[in-house]
C-alpha cells in the first residue's frame, strides 16, 4: 500500500514538473518574441481580430473584482453605452458589409444596462435581417437575483456565458502592473498586443473602438482619448492605439494570476488622479 502511494506521488509530483517547465518555456518564449528584434524579423505576434467585436455596454458593476481589467473597483463609474450608439454601430457595420462572428455584450456586469433589452432587440433584428450567422453572446457574472432574473427573461436567440462568480476575491491576472513599469520590458514592441486582441475582438465602448475592450477601459482611466470614431476597416490594425495601451496592460505580459491586488506605480498615479478628476472623451 505504501509502495502504492509512493508511485502516485511521484507521477504526481513528475507530471506537476512536467506542467510548469512548459508553462515557463512558454513564458521564456512569449518574453523573447515580443522584444522589439524579434519583431523586427518575425513581424507581430498578434492581429486584431475582424470578425469578432466586444461592447462594453456598461461600467456599472455589482461585484467589483479584484484586478478587474476594465477597473470597475479601482475607478467605478455608472457610464454606459447609449442605445443610439449601438444603433450607430450596426448601421455601419451594415454600410461596410460586416457580417460579424461574434458580438459579444461586456461590462461591468452588461445586465445592469438600464436598456438592455432594446439593446438586444436591435442586436438580434442586425442577425435576423443581416447577418444569420452572428452569435450575440452575453458574458455575465451571474452573481445576485437581479441579475438572475435578467438572464431568465432574455429573449431567444442570445447566448450567455455565465462566468458564475460569487465573490470579489477571484484569480485574475495581474492587469495593474503596467510593463512600462518594469526595466524588462524597455526593449518590448508593443505592436504585438497580447491573445486578447485576436481571441476576444476589438472594443467599441463609449468612446469609439478599440484594438480590445480592455484599451478602452484604459482610456478611460488615463484620457488618451484615443477611440475611433468610425468602424475601423479590415486593413487597419490599429498599431497606434495597440503602442499606446499595451504598455499599461498586464496582458501584454506572461500571465500570473493573483485574488490580491497588484498595482505598479503608473496605475498608483493614474487612479488617485481619476479620484479628484476624471478624463473627459469625446463620445462615439
Amino acid at each position: 500500500m505504501i509502495k502504492g502511494m509512493h508511485m502516485r506521488a511521484k507521477h504526481f509530483f513528475s507530471r506537476l514538473s512536467a506542467f510548469l517547465k512548459r508553462t515557463y518555456a512558454k513564458n521564456i518564449y512569449l518574453y523573447v518574441r515580443k522584444q522589439k528584434v524579434t519583431t523586427m524579423l518575425l513581424g507581430p505576434l498578434y492581429k486584431r481580430s475582424s470578425g469578432f467585436i466586444e461592447i462594453h455596454l456598461t461600467y456599472r458593476c455589482n461585484l467589483k473584482c479584484f484586478n478587474c481589467d476594465v477597473s470597475c473597483r479601482q475607478a467605478p463609474s455608472d457610464e454606459d453605452m447609449r442605445l443610439g450608439q449601438v444603433q450607430k454601430f450596426i448601421q455601419e457595420s451594415i454600410d461596410n458589409n460586416v457580417c460579424w462572428e461574434r458580438i459579444r455584450l461586456m461590462g461591468g456586469e452588461p445586465t445592469l444596462h438600464p436598456q438592455l433589452y432594446e439593446v438586444l432587440n436591435v442586436l438580434l433584428d442586425y442577425k435576423k435581417k443581416y447577418s444569420h450567422t452572428t452569435e450575440v453572446v452575453i458574458l455575465t457574472n451571474g452573481f445576485g437575483k437581479t441579475v438572475q432574473d435578467i438572464l431568465k427573461n432574455l429573449p431567444e436567440g442570445v447566448e450567455v456565458n455565465n462566468t458564475a462568480k460569487q465573490y470579489p476575491h477571484q484569480d485574475f491576472r495581474r492587469f495593474n502592473m503596467a510593463p512600462v513599469d518594469s526595466v524588462l520590458y524597455q526593449w518590448a514592441d508593443y505592436t504585438n498586443g497580447c491573445s486578447v486582441i485576436s481571441d476576444c475582438g476589438i472594443g467599441l465602448t463609449p468612446f469609439g473602438y478599440y484594438p480590445c475592450n480592455i484599451a478602452g477601459g484604459i482610456d478611460r482611466v488615463f484620457g488618451f482619448d484615443k477611440g475611433r470614431k468610425k468602424l475601423p476597416l479590415r486593413q487597419d490594425m490599429m498599431v497606434d492605439q495597440l503602442k499606446t495601451f499595451c504598455r499599461l496592460c498586464g496582458h501584454f505580459r506572461p500571465p500570473k494570476l493573483t485574488n490580491k491586488e497588484k498595482m505598479s506605480s503608473i496605475w498608483k498615479k493614474a487612479y488617485k488622479k481619476y479620484k479628484f478628476v476624471q478624463p473627459i472623451l469625446t463620445p462615439y
